[in-house]
């Protein structure tokens, strides 16, 4: 995973030396093609293995009453999921940006969690520093993949509260030198379950999660796609409250 300077570093590079960014897109492509290749490549024998054990507990339906028997079913379904969340993280590589409101956007995505958080009695909320406004009502990006890491997010802090309990989602953007905007700042609050402190270091990292039913695949996105738009993403987390932070380069 990057880091901040990592990403300030990338984004930099890219600014002034256009040729890196199209050597950038070449390792990008090749990582995707193998990656595509790899799941492939599992998904046959993976299909053969489903098959021969419904065909053998057709022909000896005895085998349903071993001890084992119903683990391996849900095995194979695990490993399935395993190799789509790998093709979905795959899928993030590629990017369509466009000029969008990123303001429009986060309503949006906010707006259809509300019911769902009315019903739950938690306190929703949207606000945005007054001055801010202009600088999300016009930023490149892609809005599809914008959207899920904002989605993400929210999903994840209504999972994590309890009835009574508040989320808040806050706008504005930091200064740069002369004071002049070099950062949008998205941080979304809760008072919820607060995150482990051992959890913390490893939270991004694919396929490794904490959450019951969980795949460990939603903030690995968030991460990547953050990471795409050379922005930076990090969360802290205390007995009263968790945040989260996504800065965007402006």
């Amino acid at each position: 995973m990057l880091s901040e300077i990592n990403n300030d570093m990338f984004a930099n590079v890219v600014k002034t030396n256009p040729e890196f960014q199209a050597l950038l897109q070449t390792i990008i492509d090749d990582n995707k093609k193998t990656t595509s290749m790899f799941v492939h490549e599992l998904r046959n024998p993976l299909s053969l293995l489903k098959g021969t054990l419904q065909y053998i507990e057709q022909q000896h339906p005895e085998t349903a009453s071993y001890k084992y028997w119903n683990q391996l079913p849900q095995l194979l379904s695990d490993m399935e999921q395993i190799m789509s969340d790998a093709s979905l993280l795959n899928t993030c590589n590629y990017l369509h940006k466009d000029t969008t409101n990123l303001l429009t956007l986060i309503q949006n995505v906010t707006g259809s969690f509300m019911p769902q958080a009315i019903t739950a009695n938690i306190d929703l909320s949207l606000s945005i520093e007054p001055g801010s406004e202009e600088y999300y009502e016009s930023y490149l990006c892609d809005s599809i993949k914008m959207k899920q890491v904002f989605s993400n997010l929210i999903k994840n802090a209504l999972e994590a509260v309890a009835p009574g309990n508040f989320i808040h989602i806050s706008l504005t953007y930091l200064p740069g030198d002369d004071a002049v905007p070099s950062k949008l700042s998205f941080e979304i609050s809760d008072n919820g379950l607060p995150i482990p402190e051992d959890a913390l270091k490893d939270i991004f990292i694919p396929f490794i999660t904490y959450k019951k039913g969980g795949t460990g695949i939603g903030l690995a996105l968030v991460k990547k796609v953050v990471d795409l738009h050379y922005g930076n993403i990090c969360v802290s987390s205390g007995e009263h409250l968790t945040s989260f932070t996504v800065l965007l380069p402006l």
